[in-house]
Order: structure tokens, then C-alpha cells, then sequence
């Protein structure tokens, strides 16, 4: 039977013939968030973990307010009401709740959502026994979706069970837990991209190889084009990757992207060929190539570094493919073309950070670098404010914190486009900035400390990392002095090094020649303890290898794999000496909503296995680090924040087997836009 439950408020206001009008949102506390989940697992006998699991997937448990997705879909479970999916009318039927409440109320949403996979899970069949099992719900999830295509109801089903496996920690907590759905009539749909450890599968774009092919409806795009491709617009979604993807399939939806990026680890399905006209942005739909990424504009958690650089690199691709120069001027938002009225990418995208990876082939390696200005022994932060001042602010640690106002220690300095990074350059014992403009001129410019500030800006070399490479910094001849590298990237796949002479870099030779491929991740540290820095990569991907090419002082030896699996795609590895034996370890974040951090010890040859440190530390959204912060000689964490609130936390290391939880050590540092270290 179809479960329905109208409540005693909802039928009186009915008798009295009451006009129930749309009030404020009313968004759950945490606390009140897992109660809601708690009261609707209750009454409807659907798992607590696979609901939660359901709205983590669709809104990352963000009700917006109440204000629609992008397919008129509202609240933490994202209630749909379109022509082809009307999930809030059935929620409203089901509960007796108003849809003006369902869409502004957040525990009465949840009751919604709820209600509706009841309803589905009884017109499958699934008995008392049946619903306590949470593999069991799989094709009630994948119906759930609305999706009319099979292969987009999987994706959406695997994306749940996904979050199932790895945990979620979001107001709510689900716990990690192995899973075994029982698909059903989708075990033989072939799915779009794996999310669960099931290889992918189904078919793969012509236009961009690493994408997945599914045709939007022919309703939503024109066949050709009118004028030539000069543009990329940068879209958010306004809803899930799956939703996303199910929208444009939906005839009546009107519009359509060329591309859509997931959020947890940049996969990317195409919809719409390049050649033809995707309906995205009005006026300049003739001339421009769409890109939409998973999220919301109001909530930075979206914005993981993996969707990032896999934009960055769809866009690179297709700038290059058409002749589209990579300016911001051809690389623009949707609020930034005329006669529209949207407002994504919204204040949240980091333009610098996107532009440099765009323009970088890889673009810094973010994974930090030095940064003990004063030469205390502490580790302080810093942060390029880049844009029309390029100011340059520092925070100084004093080991319990970072000073509560930051200081400008540089009024112009790494422009915007321009990969900013840190290192001891002239063996004074405090760390320097360096800039790399990149572009056709390749300069790097150097301001070293005094202790209190920068000095002025020197071009310490006029040809080295170019557009395209990845610049990195490390003492690689071990004589205290910071020198820089590049990973060329590209077909060579070489690795160049400039060494330090103090007051400039020599001329750039080539320390090897196949390391570091596009989509890896290079970094730069000492993993054998011999004083000179290594270069080390973590394919991530589908293998998750690590190797290492260890420095001879004078070049790089043959790469060696030293671990088979860490850092998984979507993942922020780093390298820190985090025991504090002289040997740098390899540290991941998973920057997700499980907020996990794992370390694999250097014995001096490899790495140990990996183990948890921390289990909250660096969600989605949050820009990860790793620096001895209070001086101990051992390597800490540290996070910003970024978004509304543009904190810092550390977590302190042990030594032994983790980092302690994270404490807030500045209150506002390092905003959206600016580049901090």
C-alpha cells in the first residue's frame, strides 16, 4: 500500500479552509538537523543513515533557504516539482503537509523525503525486513532520482551508497560502513563513472576523451552554430551532478550544458557536442561553450580543489582546441554576460586559483611550501590578496596562535594569474616569496624577508615555468639555500631545476626527463633524510600510486613506487615530516565530508601504511596545509577556511599517531580570491 500520514494541524487547517501562505525558511540547527532525520526514520521506517545519505548527496543537508534548484527541486531533500518529477506534490499527499511548508520548513522536508522513499520502497516490495536493510534500498534510491535514464538513476544511486562507504560528517554523522547494494534490474546498467570501486564503464565523449557521453534532449540545444566559439562560461548547477544531468535529459527543461563537473572528485560528463548549441547563456549561446559544476552558489563547500583542476583542465583543452584565448575576458561567469540575470559562479569561486590552474597546466601545486618568515622555528601564513593591489598579509605564529591582526608585509606582489609561493632563497634562515608570472614571459621575481616584512621584488630569473608548468620549490642541492623546479607537463613530462646563488637563479637544466603526467600530483620534500629535497608524485586517479626520484645533488634518480595506495582522486596529498626524524612523510586529506586525514611514515625507502591522524579536519570547500606551527620540529595541520568566516585552524601532530583537533588560531585570514600559505 502507499504509506500516507496526514497530520491532525494539516487536516484542521484544510476544514477551516485556511489559506496557508509561504513564511521564512526555517533552517535545523545541528542538533535539531539530526532530530528531524531521527523523528522521520522513525515514521517511516527509512534507514536514518540512507536519508541522510539521500540529502548530503542532493544539497550537502543546505535547504538555500528555501529557495529552488535549478530543476525547481527545494530543501535538504530537494523536492521536485516539474513537469516530469513532482516529488513535493507526492511529499504534500503523503504527509499533509503544505508545500509552502515543505519547501521553507526543514524537518518537515526531511518528513518529505521520507515519505516518498516509503512510498517507493513499498511499491517495490520491500517488507518490514527488508527496509532495516540498508542495501536493500538501492533501486528505491535510483527511483528516487526521477532520472528517466537508467544509467543517470545509477550514477545517482552509487553517488548515495558512495557517501554510505566513506562516512559523512555534516550536522549529522554517518558512520563508514561497507556496503553491498542490491541493484537489482540496474546491475546490468552500465554505469557512468565509479563511486563505489566498480571500474567505469559506458561511453566516453569524442569531443574530450576523459568525459562520459550523455546526450541532453534534443529540446534543450540546437544542432550547429551561428557564429564561432570564442567563449568558456563558467556555470554552477544549482543542484546535484546527477540532477544535473537528469534535467538535461528532461524535454521540458529548456537548457542544457556542454559539460557538467562532480564536486567530490571532478568527474565530467559532456551532454552537449562543442559544435553544437547548448542553451546556457541567452544571448552568447552561439559563441560559447558551457561548463557547469556541481553545487550551489552560496555554499563554498561545493568548490573542492578536485573539481577545480579538473575544470581546469576541460577548459585548458578546450582553449586550446578552439582557439579561445585564456584570459578572463574569454574564460567568464554566467553573471558576467549580458542580458543575464544568474549570479553563479558566484562570490565563492576562486577566480585567481582557477585561472592559474587553467593557465598552468596543473597550476601550483598547493600543496604548500615553507613559510617561518621571522625565522623563529614557527611556521606563520601568509596570503596574496592578488587582483587590483596584490597585497601581500602575514600572520605570525607565536605556538599557540597566529597573530590576531595580520600585517602587509608587501604592497605589490604576484599578480593575479601569477603562481605565488614561499621558500628560504637566500639561506638567511627566513623564508622569502617568490612569484612565477608564467605567460609568454616566464619571469620569477623574489622579495626576501627582513623579518617584519618583504622586500622589494627582484627578477631572480627570466625564463623558467612557463604557461603550462607546474613550479615547485625545494633545497635540491642541500646547501641551505631554496632552489625552484617545474614539471613541464605536456607530452616531455620533464623536470627543470634553477638553483640559488643567493641573489638569483642559475640558468634551468633538465634533472629528468618522464615525471609528473597530467592529472598527477608533484611534490616536492626530503623523504630520505640526506638534507636534499626529493620530487615525489601521487598518480591519484585509478591506481592511487606514489613514486619518488630521489636528488643526487645534481639530478634526480630513477622514479621508485614506494606506495600503492594513497591519495585517492579528489584528495589533497602533501609532504610533511610530521615525527619529526628529519624524514618527510606523505599526508592526505580526503576533503570531504568525511574530513579524514591519513599519514604514511618514511623509513628512508618507502612509506609505511597509511593510518587515520585526524577524522575531522579540512572538509569540502577548506584549503589544507601542513608547517610546524608551534615550533616542536614536528609538522602540524592547518586549514583556512575561507567562505563566509575565512578562519584558521591547526591541528597539533603527536609525533607518534595523530593530530590533535583542530583549534581555531585566527579569525579572519585569506579570503576567497586570494591564494594563502
Amino acid at each position: 500500500m502507499q504509506w500516507k500520514h496526514v497530520r491532525k494541524a494539516a487536516l484542521c487547517a484544510a476544514v477551516g479552509g485556511l489559506l496557508l501562505t509561504a513564511r521564512p525558511a526555517v533552517a535545523a540547527q545541528p542538533d535539531g538537523l539530526d532530530k528531524a532525520f531521527a523523528d522521520a526514520t522513525a515514521e517511516y521506517q527509512v534507514p536514518k543513515d540512507l536519508l541522510v545519505a539521500v540529502g548530503y548527496g542532493e544539497t550537502h543537508l543546505d535547504g538555500h533557504n528555501g529557495a529552488p534548484s535549478s530543476d525547481n527541486g527545494y530543501g535538504v531533500m530537494h523536492l521536485v516539482s516539474n513537469p516530469r518529477h513532482k516529488t513535493l506534490e507526492q511529499a504534500a499527499e503523503l504527509t499533509g503537509e503544505s508545500e509552502a511548508e515543505l519547501k521553507s520548513d526543514t524537518a518537515a522536508n526531511i518528513r518529505g523525503g521520507a515519505a516518498v522513499l516509503r512510498a517507493l520502497a513499498d511499491r517495490a516490495g520491500l517488507d518490514a525486513s527488508k527496509r532495516k536493510d540498508v542495501n536493500a534500498w538501492y533501486p528505491v534510491v535510483a527511483r528516487y532520482s526521477g532520472a528517466a535514464d537508467d544509467r543517470v538513476a545509477r550514477l545517482y544511486a552509487d553517488t548515495v551508497y558512495g557517501l554510505l562507504a566513506q562516512g559523512i560528517k555534516a550536522g549529522v554523522v554517518v558512520r563508514p560502513r561497507e556496503v553491498r547494494p542490491e541493484r537489482g534490474t540496474y546491475e546490468k546498467v552500465k554505469p557512468l563513472a565509479a563511486t563505489t570501486g566498480e571500474p567505469q564503464a559506458g561511453i566516453l565523449s569524442t569531443d574530450y576523451p576523459p568525459a562520459h557521453w550523455v546526450p541532453a534532449n534534443g529540446n534543450n540545444y540546437s544542432p550547429g552554430r551561428s557564429s564561432p566559439i570564442r567563449k568558456i562560461v563558467i556555470h554552477v548547477t544549482q543542484g546535484s551532478y546527477a540532477g544535473t544531468i537528469s534535467w538535461f535529459q528532461n524535454p521540458s527543461a529548456q537548457v542544457s550544458a556542454h559539460y557538467v563537473i562532480r564536486s567530490s572528485d571532478g568527474d565530467v560528463t559532456q551532454m552537449v557536442r562543442d559544435t553544437d548549441t547548448a542553451y546556457h547563456a541567452r544571448s552568447s549561446n552561439s559563441e560559447a561553450l558551457g561548463i557547469e559544476h556541481e553545487g550551489f552558489v552560496d555554499n563554498p563547500s561545493w568548490f573542492t580543489d578536485a573539481m577545480y583542476r579538473s575544470s581546469a583542465a576541460l577548459t585548458r583543452y578546450l582553449a586550446d582546441k578552439w582557439g579561445i584565448p585564456r584570459t578572463r575576458a574569454n574564460i567568464v561567469g554566467h553573471n558576467e554576460l549580458p542580458g543575464n540575470d544568474h549570479t553563479d559562479p558566484g562570490p565563492h569561486w576562486n577566480w585567481d586559483y582557477y585561472m592559474s590552474l587553467v593557465n598552468g597546466g596543473g597550476g601550483p601545486l598547493q600543496g604548500g611550501s615553507p613559510a617561518d618568515f621571522d625565522g623563529d622555528g614557527k611556521d606563520d601564513i601568509v596570503t596574496f590578496t592578488h587582483g587590483a593591489n596584490a597585497d601581500v598579509y602575514v600572520a605570525k605564529s607565536t605556538g599557540a596562535a597566529f597573530d590576531g591582526t595580520s600585517v602587509k608585509w608587501h604592497d605589490y606582489f604576484a599578480l593575479s594569474g601569477e603562481v605565488p609561493l614561499t621558500g628560504d632563497f637566500t639561506g638567511d634562515g627566513k623564508d622569502d616569496i617568490i612569484t612565477f608570472t608564467q605567460g609568454a614571459n616566464a619571469d620569477v621575481y623574489v622579495a626576501p624577508s627582513t623579518g617584519n616584512s618583504f622586500g622589494a621584488a627582484t627578477k631572480w630569473h627570466d625564463y623558467f615555468a612557463p604557461s603550462g608548468e607546474a613550479p615547485a620549490v625545494g633545497d635540491f642541492d642541500g646547501d641551505g639555500k631554496d632552489d625552484i623546479v617545474t614539471f613541464t607537463r605536456g607530452t616531455a613530462n620533464d623536470v627543470y631545476v634553477a638553483l640559488s646563488n643567493d641573489h638569483g637563479f642559475g640558468a634551468g637544466v633538465k634533472w629528468h626527463d618522464f615525471f609528473g603526467l597530467d592529472g598527477e600530483f608533484p611534490a616536492v620534500g626530503d623523504v630520505n633524510g640526506d638534507g636534499r629535497d626529493d620530487i615525489i608524485v601521487f598518480t591519484q586517479g585509478s591506481t592511487n600510486d606514489v613514486y619518488v626520484a630521489t636528488s643526487t645533488g645534481t639530478g634526480f634518480n630513477a622514479a621508485v613506487k614506494v606506495h600503492d595506495n594513497f591519495a585517492l582522486a579528489g584528495e589533497q596529498p602533501r609532504v610533511a615530516d610530521v615525527n619529526g626524524d628529519g624524514k618527510d612523510d606523505i599526508v592526505t586529506f580526503t576533503n570531504n565530508g568525511l574530513g579524514d586525514v591519513w599519514v604514511a611514515i618514511s623509513d628512508g625507502q618507502g612509506f609505511g601504511p597509511a593510518v587515520k591522524w585526524n577524522d575531522w579536519f579540512a572538509p569540502n570547500g577548506e584549503f589544507p596545509y601542513t608547517g610546524d606551527f608551534d615550533g616542536d620540529g614536528r609538522d602540524d595541520v592547518v586549514t583556512f577556511t575561507k567562505g563566509a568566516t575565512n578562519d584558521v585552524f591547526v591541528g597539533l601532530s603527536n609525533g607518534t599517531s595523530a593530530f590533535g583537533a583542530g583549534v581555531k588560531w585566527h579569525d579572519f585570514f585569506g579570503l576567497n580570491g586570494e591564494t594563502t600559505l
